[in-house]
């Protein structure tokens, strides 16, 4: 079926069919998650590639795929998980995305949820790695070096308890994407909980997804909503418009799904208005972080980041 199904698209398109034993020896565990053009994606197995097209093993049948369609493709395992790069140090996880109830899921995310406290601000982030790496916002610590964050540690009865960190590092900046990455110094002797990213291509209109937060200084307060529009074009970036509330005090906080995954880091919202809000997508996230020494803090550069040079002003009549 496999096989007759491939003959009749390679028909319609001009292409060759590759003979029956290359088919039969596609591996099936070697997938892969191939973003396309406006934000859709396919997984399966390339059995066979040219310089226009991939032709793809989805289970069901093989389709084939113009390369210019192709924004990114990733190795995946059977269950759908990312696997490692081998040209980067991946130090999150990716998890396997299946949906889990609101309470359980919420449960889950906020044992990685913490507060930045830098000067007199107030903030959000999240634990990305066991050896206390975090992620927030960069006008949560922006000119600040005195910054403590608050875990939420499991205690001996199920429960939580607090426990502030001083001395809190600043890894990595970027201004332009609104991201930073913190440390917490002897990580190794806390039993820290980081959280699972979204695999890929993973968002949809009216998914429902939720934020765990401190907005106005309530602690791992947890808001749902559902995502508006997974690619909202503002002032030059693209983010995730959700309805889930953001409120001063959630910068820098996950955006979940229901899986309780990260897909977003909630950064902004829309004043004097209702249901506006906006998380930058994981994508840019994961780009920040596999990226990180690029955009490593320098203490003796407090300003670190882009400065645009103003463009000459247009002469007036009579100048």
């Amino acid at each position: 079926m496999r096989l007759m199904a491939f003959i009749l698209v390679a028909a319609l398109s001009g292409a060759q069919a590759p003979p029956n034993d290359e088919i039969a020896a596609a591996p099936t565990a070697n997938r892969e998650l191939i973003e396309l053009v406006g934000g859709n994606s396919v997984s399966g197995s390339v059995i066979k590639e040219d310089d226009k097209k991939l032709f793809v093993d989805i289970g069901l049948t093989i389709i084939q795929i113009p390369l210019n369609s192709v924004i990114s493709r990733r190795q995946i395992s059977a269950t759908g998980e990312e696997l490692e790069r081998p040209d980067v140090e991946t130090i999150y996880q990716i998890g396997p995305g299946i949906p889990l109830p609101l309470q359980e899921a919420e449960s889950r995310a906020r044992r990685s949820v913490v507060r930045v406290l830098a000067g007199g601000g107030l903030g959000s982030g999240f634990i990305i790695s066991d050896d206390g790496l975090v992620i927030t916002n960069v006008h949560v610590v922006e000119g600040e070096r005195d910054i403590q964050i608050t875990v939420y540690l499991d205690d001996a009865v199920g429960g939580a308890r607090k426990q502030q960190i001083e001395n809190v590092e600043i890894v990595a900046l970027n201004p332009f994407l609104d991201l930073a990455l913190l440390r917490i110094p002897d990580a190794s002797k806390l039993p820290l909980k980081s959280v699972k990213f979204a695999a890929a291509g993973s968002l949809d209109r009216s998914q429902k997804v939720f934020a765990v937060g401190t907005p106005r200084g309530f602690e791992r307060t947890v808001s749902e909503g559902i995502i508006s529009d997974p690619y909202r074009s503002f002032e030059g970036q693209v983010y995730i418009q959700t309805t889930t509330p953001i409120n001063p005090g959630n910068s820098g906080g996950a955006l979940f799904n229901e899986a309780g995954e990260v897909i977003g880091v909630t950064n902004m919202k829309i004043l004097q208005s209702e249901g506006l809000n906006f998380a930058i997508p994981l994508d840019q996230v994961k780009f920040f972080i596999d990226r990180r020494e690029a955009f490593l803090f320098d203490e003796s550069q407090p300003n670190t980041g882009v400065r645009y040079i103003p463009p000459p002003r247009k002469n007036q009549p009579g100048d």
